[in-house]
């Protein structure tokens, strides 16, 4: 520890001399007693330390002034030595640095290097497998070609493919393969057509897809039969319901009696009485019709004597429900039923003519409206429904169906297809 303690007194001893401004003469630093020198200039560190100026190195005041100064020059020694330390470490670090580096570097060039050789070997070890696994290939399929050459000749012929498949087990639907598709097979795989199959025509594979093509077909074919067969069924179950439903309709009256016909006359008269209001100026034009206008008119008064139109509507309703009666004759029917729609068809016009009344008054329009032209329209409704009327009667007193109205009649006829006509026939189907 004293050792310890002079070398560094000496060391801070010369470190101090700096600080007050010069460097004690060498005896002084021996301990010789010769005389100090005679002057020391002072410094500005002394004066900016504070300190009493120091004239001469052997007097007491310099011996204060040093050892004032030792606290100050230790943490400069220290400093200036930690320093060095510091850069020696860096260095020595840097130095390891490299050298991990090239370590690290040529590690990684070795491995890279490893690696390749190893992929190369693997490489021809692949390379090999394949080359083995070709010729065993080869040398399986040259074994199963001599299997199906059974007479040796170097070729398979229809016979010996088929036994060569069958002992294979290869089938088509569970059925084993017979000689037309035995040829079948071998007409795909003949390539140049000599009716054989050499070894290099021979490829059990496309005989495998080519038998399951068939089994596709052939699938695909039953499904369609199956559906066909289901769909014939279908209809034939439904023209069979159709067929029991229409034996269970009642039997057509084809009576074409005269009261029949007398009758299927009379059903015009409601569409008559009504289109009367349409073509009362044709009885001025004309006067011979004056006379049958007239009873027209005293019938249309009687069924108007009932309150609110119930006379008409029951007269309506009656022959609706004629209409329904199957055991009337079909004459009848039809021309209650076409009388009917006769009469609701007249009520076209007047509804045609409120609605246009009514669009005008709301929109505040004046519908020009001539008598001529009034004239002309109801003249229009009224020979239409004469003429309708005049054919069903001519028709219906000649016992034959009046349906050559279109659209009514074809309403008249679908309303009375509710029965089956006779064995025996009568007035012309509907």
């Amino acid at each position: 520890m004293s050792s310890m303690t002079s070398s560094s007194s000496q060391g801070l001893g010369s470190t101090a001399f700096l600080a007050v401004g010069g460097a004690p003469p060498a005896a002084t630093l021996r301990g010789s007693r010769s005389p100090p020198s005679t002057e020391l200039r002072s410094r500005g560190t002394g004066s900016l330390l504070g300190r009493p100026q120091v004239t001469a190195h052997g007097t007491p005041a310099f011996w204060a002034a040093l050892a004032a100064s030792l606290p100050l020059a230790a943490p400069l020694a220290a400093g200036r030595k930690g320093r060095k330390e510091k850069r020696r470490s860096a260095t020595r670090a840097s130095l390891v640095s490299l050298r991990a580096t090239d370590t690290d570097t040529d590690t990684d060039v070795d491995l890279v290097t490893q690696l390749q050789l190893e992929a190369s070997k693997l490489r021809a070890e692949v390379v090999g497998l394949e080359g083995e696994r070709e010729e065993q290939l080869q040398r399986d399929r040259l074994a199963l070609f001599e299997s199906f050459d059974l007479d040796g000749d170097g070729a398979i012929d229809d016979q010996e493919l088929r036994l060569g498949l069958s002992g294979l087990g290869l089938e088509v639907d569970g059925l084993e393969l017979d000689g037309p598709k035995a040829t079948k097979i071998r007409q795909a795989l003949d390539k140049n057509g000599d009716g054989k199959l050499q070894l290099e025509e021979f490829d059990l594979q496309a005989v495998r897809n080519l038998m399951e093509e068939w089994r596709v077909e052939e699938r695909a074919a039953d499904l369609a039969a199956r559906a066909e067969e289901r769909q014939s069924k279908e209809l034939e179950a439904e023209k069979q319901a159709e067929q029991e439903k229409y034996a269970s309709l009642p039997v057509r009256n084809d009576d074409v009696g005269l009261p029949t016909r007398l009758a299927s006359v009379l059903a015009y008269l409601l569409p008559l009485m009504d289109v009367l209001r349409y073509g009362l100026f044709f009885a001025v034009l004309f006067p011979v019709l004056q006379v049958p206008f007239s009873y027209l008119d005293l019938i249309s008064q009687v069924i108007g004597l009932f309150p609110f139109g119930l006379g008409y509507l029951a007269l309506l309703l009656g022959m609706q429900e004629l209409v329904k009666n199957t055991e009337l004759p079909n004459l009848l029917r039809f021309n209650l039923r076409q009388a009917v729609i006769l009469d609701f068809a007249l009520l076209l016009p007047g509804l045609l003519g409120q609605v246009v009344s009514f669009v005008a008054e709301q929109a505040q329009v004046e519908v020009p409206m001539s008598a001529e032209l009034g004239f002309a329209v109801n003249g229009v409704v009224f020979v239409l429904i004469w003429a309708c009327v005049g054919y069903s009667t001519v028709s219906s007193l000649l016992g034959v169906t009046p349906a050559g109205i279109p659209y009514i009649s074809e309403k008249a006829g679908a309303e009375i297809n509710d029965t089956r006509p006779s064995d025996d026939g009568g007035s012309d189907k509907v």
